[in-house]
């Protein structure tokens, strides 16, 4: 299979939906269903106006391979994620931040996404439509998930200790059908923003700072405590801060995983988290590699600085419903701000060095050869890590466009430069400038 071949992205199958025909999506459910041995299929979807459409054709793929359908109908990825829990198999309908014009698919397995592995063998089955007939499956039945999902955050993170006031934007995504009803069950005063499940998205959906100028505003004028905002599907939120300022990601990040023992993130993160946690371990980029992580080292908590946290003691995947329910808590508790307000923020720097797609491998394997021995603690984990007293910089090859990035995090500004000029001169000189 070449790499014109490859269906999946770095999370999932996105495409804009014309690109998304009656046929494709037969032979997608198929190749699932043909991999799959789970009876019952976990089927969920967004609200945009796509999702009915390719639910409904997605579900009768599965059907032609004697499966059965549990459709859980508007969910946000991590409520399906929980599904699959019981069933096994499961697939959210979701293009997540992408604009109304995506739709997509994400496929899971017993409360975690499809590994590499998995997905290059639905890829196979897909290429080679060697595909499993009928074998007497194709009911579907209708199942409340919201409610269940409710319930496992209010069981492991319970009622605040006093009201707190919290603004949540739910962007007309999947986040309408059950974050507000949590945080008014947690006991919460909730002004709830964007809750019409209709995809008539009132922002772009990246939880940036651009993208929710309007709702930080909002959380400023209503004087809340704190203000949530998700993304399309809720895997994720962003936090704001009473004042309409959104909370920086990686200081948000490190909120979160302050004081516990050992955390695991990604290798992007900034150092602030090593400030405030006993053992920090590093993964590549992306929430799998992160739940991997956690698992592997027993760690009390993962994420990565956009806003993906994972909570091992509930569940083992991204949940921003979960988030928003931690936040108002630690509000209640006092210690949200508090902790906040410890935490350093150091200067950084993301250089991106245009370099040609098919020239990516060879740079990348002249710099291993020009930063080896070099002062410093060094991880090959995804790129090149390379961690100084005066700070840290990873050199890291775009999966999206044609460059190689710097990303960088110096104590001053002095070791912010030294550490850029330094990246700068070893990818001038893997290039052969």
């Amino acid at each position: 299979m070449n790499k014109d071949q490859r269906l999946f992205g770095t999370s999932g199958i996105r495409k804009k939906v014309n690109d998304l025909p009656p046929e494709f999506i037969e032979d997608l459910a198929r190749s699932l269903g043909s991999y799959s041995r789970d009876k019952e299929i976990a089927v969920g979807m967004d609200t945009r106006p796509s999702s009915e459409r390719l639910k409904k054709e997605f579900s009768d793929g599965l059907h032609l391979t004697g499966h059965d359908t549990v459709d859980l109908g508007i969910v946000p990825t991590p409520t399906l994620a929980m599904a699959t829990e019981r069933y096994g198999t499961g697939i959210v309908i979701t293009a997540s931040h992408n604009p109304p014009e995506y739709n997509g698919f994400k496929f899971w397995k017993d409360g975690r996404a499809y590994s590499l592995q998995e997905e290059k063998a639905v890829e196979k089955l897909f290429y080679t439509k060697k595909f499993r007939e009928n074998s007497g499956g194709g009911s579907v039945r209708r199942e409340d998930y919201i409610v269940k999902h409710i319930n496992r955050i209010l069981e492991n993170v319970g009622e605040v200790d006093r009201e707190v006031r919290v603004l949540v934007d739910c962007a007309n995504g999947a986040g309408s059908v059950i974050t507000p009803q949590l945080l008014k069950e947690m006991g919460c005063h909730v002004i709830a923003i964007n809750t019409e499940p209709s995809g008539d998205f009132p922002h772009p959906l990246e939880p940036t700072e651009e993208n929710l100028r309007d709702v930080c505003r909002q959380v400023k004028e209503e004087n809340v405590d704190v203000g949530i905002a998700h993304d399309g599907d809720a895997d994720r939120s962003a936090a704001i801060d009473g004042d309409g300022k959104l909370i920086d990601w990686d200081s948000f990040l490190a909120v979160l995983a302050y004081g516990k023992g050992r955390v695991v993130t990604t290798v992007d993160a900034s150092m602030r988290i090593e400030d405030v946690c006993g053992e920090v371990i590093r993964t590549p980029v992306g929430d799998v590699s992160v739940a991997n992580g956690i698992r592997e080292s027993g760690a009390e908590f993962g994420g990565e600085p956009s806003g993906s946290f994972i909570f091992p003691e509930v569940h083992m995947f991204p949940d921003g419903v979960l988030t928003a329910a931690k936040v108002v808590k630690l509000v209640s508790e006092n210690r949200f701000y508090e902790n906040l307000a410890r935490i350093i923020e150091y200067p950084t720097a993301r250089v991106k060095i245009p370099c040609l797609e098919e020239e990516k491998e060879v740079v990348m394997e002249r710099l291993h050869g020009l930063v080896d021995g070099c002062v410093g603690e060094i991880t090959y984990v995804d790129g090149i890590r390379i961690a100084v007293d005066g700070g840290w910089m990873l050199l890291r090859p775009s999966g999206t466009e044609s460059f190689i990035r710097i990303t960088a995090e110096g104590r001053n500004e002095g070791s912010l430069r030294e550490l850029v000029g330094r990246g700068r001169d070893w990818i001038s000189e893997a290039m052969g400038d």
